[in-house]
């Protein structure tokens, strides 16, 4: 068993944003669907709304105190007529890295590209198990992560507009704290393990 990892970060963030692209294909033709989104022009208006205030901001036409008031109301709405929407990201991301690539030799379509793929320590096949604490703590740049995702699909129904916002971007910026530590990990470890393989006792190796 080799615990130094000879597969470059380049190809991993190669086969890492193929996958994004994927995801982001499949989201949004499962979102296109109306009955699976009927939130769709709800969340297009407020977006419009917010946009608006923005170019407002932007344009000096209102003040910073008032961009935050005007737009904290369209940001509460924004996330939760977005639920739909982020119940099937994280449906999808789940399927993908979890299911798919579990019964595809470890690997998902940008890693097989890539020509790598995800082992456990004793470079084996890993459970299911290792691949869902891999999928909830890694990080994603376009469906966010599941467990921000999770967090604030949940709070929106819990929190008024007031409180929602400040307490969604504290999930984000924690969970950005997380991901740099990660990354930083990846770099800088011989293994090149970062947070999210360390808790999922997996690697990356060459295919």
């Amino acid at each position: 068993m080799n615990s130094v990892s000879d597969v470059k970060i380049s190809r991993r963030i190669c086969a890492y944003l193929l996958d994004i692209i994927f995801i982001f294909l499949i989201a949004s033709l499962i979102t296109s669907i109306r009955f699976i989104n009927p939130t769709y022009e709800k969340y297009n208006e407020t977006y419009e709304k917010y946009s608006e205030v923005l170019n407002d901001y932007t344009d000096k036409k209102i003040s910073e105190e008032e961009f935050v008031e005007q737009n904290r109301t369209n940001f509460y709405y924004l996330s939760k007529y977005s639920v739909s929407y982020n119940i099937a990201v994280i449906v999808v991301v789940i399927a993908y890295f979890v299911l798919f690539q579990k019964f595809n030799g470890g690997q998902t379509i940008g890693k097989q590209i890539m020509k790598i793929k995800v082992v456990n320590l004793e470079e084996k096949d890993a459970s299911l198990l290792s691949y869902l604490g891999r999928t909830i703590f890694s990080f994603y740049i376009y469906a966010g992560s599941i467990i921000p995702m999770v967090l604030n699909t949940i709070l929106v129904f819990i929190l008024n507009s007031k409180y929602y916002m400040n307490v969604s971007y504290i999930i984000s910026y924690s969970y950005l704290a997380f991901a740099i530590i990660s990354l930083v990990m990846m770099c800088n470890r011989k293994d090149k393990r970062g947070l999210h393989e360390l808790i999922s006792k997996t690697k990356v190796i060459n295919a």
